[in-house]
This record gives structure tokens, sequence and C-alpha cells, in this order.
């Protein structure tokens, strides 16, 4: 679901340089139904669904400007047209959104933002395929061993060689090795929202459950056994992958226009 998210987000909201709240409603709206449609999330999981894709808009920005745009700010005409990968997006769209990325008030910003990421802990190295891309991965790769969020926590601050470079990192990930071995000798016992990871790092704050994701709450997590979960992430990625074929489609077809 959350992929199918990314795609509406890039594909409905029109990119433009202004804050979620001032998306217009009826954009959000239509984003909100087409979700519930394909995945009948019920009206409970509105604002989620929505808090998914706000992130998943500003994301992509993000991507367009680290990608797309500063590396190329003395190539001009490199910008005078949107990525090959993107070319959905409406050139007009485009050129105001480059214009808005080399504004001085942007580079101000972002210096601010660069300095606010510095100091954030347990920074991760995922790509776009977030912890449910990773876990897929490590289910091939692993097959027969249980892939617990400890796992994926530590998995996803490694290297391309399976090295943590953050001194910080690396020790919270030797207490989780720890852990886990006490925990499969009997020693230390588990339950609930009380597992490895929490152990490892403290308890879990509102909002997203560490080592899972966005899209997650900790009642989901923790009370929905994990059979029931691998069953229904199942479901959800076929009907994910015949809906990404449609928009895909659709994509295609408005760039050829």
């Amino acid at each position: 679901m959350q992929s199918y998210i990314g795609v509406l987000a890039r594909s409905r909201v029109p990119l433009v340089d202004m804050k979620w709240a001032q998306i217009p409603k009826d954009i959000k709206e239509q984003i909100w139904e087409a979700v519930d449609i394909a995945f009948v999330v019920g009206q409970g999981g509105k604002n989620s669904v929505l808090a998914s894709d706000a992130k998943k808009w500003k994301d992509f920005k993000s991507t367009l400007t680290r990608h797309y745009i500063l590396p190329y700010t003395n190539d001009r005409e490199r910008l005078s047209q949107p990525p090959e990968t993107y070319k959905f997006i409406e050139k007009a769209q485009w050129d105001a959104f480059v214009a808005s990325r080399l504004s001085k008030d942007f580079e101000s910003v972002h210096s601010q933002h660069a300095q606010i990421r510095e100091k954030l802990e347990y920074n991760h190295r995922l790509s776009r395929k977030g912890y449910a891309g990773l876990e897929d991965q490590l289910e091939e790769t692993m097959p027969g061993v249980e892939i617990d969020r400890s796992t994926l926590w530590k998995r996803a601050r490694q290297d391309k060689h399976g090295n943590i470079p953050d001194p910080k990192v690396a020790e919270k990930a030797k207490l989780i090795d720890e852990l886990q071995k006490q925990v499969s000798e009997g020693k230390v016992s588990v339950s609930g929202s009380n597992d490895v990871l929490t152990m490892a790092l403290g308890p879990e704050h509102p909002g997203r459950v560490r080592g899972v994701g966005a899209g997650i709450s900790l009642r989901q997590y923790f009370n929905l056994p994990k059979p029931q979960r691998m069953s229904l992430d199942n479901r959800l990625k076929e009907s994910l992958r015949v809906l990404l074929q449609e928009e895909n489609k659709k994509m295609e077809a408005k760039a050829r226009e």
C-alpha cells in the first residue's frame, strides 16, 4: 500500500513549492478515495494515509532537488526539461519548481535542514524500498530465519559491505546481537512491545514504529500476530502490483501527450 501511495503522491499532487497543508482538499480526497477503494482501509485510516502521502510527496520533491537540480545548477540546458525518469511532470510545473530550488530563500532553508540532519541519531541507509523492501530481500537471502524488527533496524544501517560506519549505531547493533543471543539461549524473554529493539533503544514513542517504517502503528504491529501480518502483506503486494501497472500506464500515456 505504501508504494501505491507513493505513486499517487508523485503523479497526482502538483509539483509546487508549497506546504502540504496548502494543497487543495479535492486532490487529497481523490488520493484517499483511490487508496480506500484499492485496499479497503476504512475511514479510521484516512489520516494515516494522507500523512503518508504528505511525506512521500515531500520526499519526492527532495529527491528531485538533490539528484536532478542541485548537481546541475551550472547546466541550464539539463534543467530545462523534466528528468527522463519522471516524464509525466508538466514542463510548466518543472520550470517553476527548478526556479524555486535555485532561489536564495531555498538555499538558506536547505542549509538549515542539513544542520538538523547532522544532529539526528541512528540514521538509516535505506533507499526508497524502505523496511518492507528490506524485509523481502532478507527473506530471500535468509530462508527459514525469522526476521524481527531488531534485525531490520540493524541491517538498515549497514553499508553495502555490511559495516556500520557510525560508532553510536555500531554500539547499539552490538547490543542487539548480544540480546538476540540471550533470547535464543533462554536467558532473556521478550513479550509484546518489550522486544529486543525496545531493550536496545528504549521505549517506543508515538508515531512510526522503529524498524518497521511509516503506516504501521504500535497497536497494529504488536497486536496483530505475524502470520496474519504476512498473509495481509502478500495480498496487498499482489493488489499493489496490479495497481502500479495501471498507474504507470496512465503516467506513460500522459507523458506521450
